[in-house]
């Protein structure tokens, strides 16, 4: 038998339920046990990246740059915020 990482869960699921997750992780190309394992994982940690994604930060690294910019972010030639200006191109103002 396979050397498997990790602990066996048994749990009893309707049997239309149990064919949905096939059908679903076989659309994704993944088994079974991996579908629902990718279940489990989001409703315990919340939302992850995107199929297919790779986070590349650390995990001592810092949080993004829009979280450690001081104030203000704007640059000083520009306008304040909501006055949105002439973008229609007539001069009515």
């Amino acid at each position: 038998m396979a050397n498997r990482k990790g602990v066996f869960i048994g749990a009893y699921v309707p049997n239309h339920l149990k064919e949905s997750l096939r059908r679903r992780a076989a659309a994704e190309h993944r088994t079974l046990s991996q579908e629902i394992t990718r279940i489990l994982e989001e409703a315990v940690h919340g939302r992850g990246l995107p199929a297919g994604s790779i986070d590349r930060r650390e995990k001592e690294s810092q949080p993004r740059r829009r979280a450690t910019d001081p104030m203000p972010r704007r640059r000083a030639g520009d306008e304040p915020y909501g006055t949105g200006g002439n973008k229609s191109g007539d001069d009515r103002g």
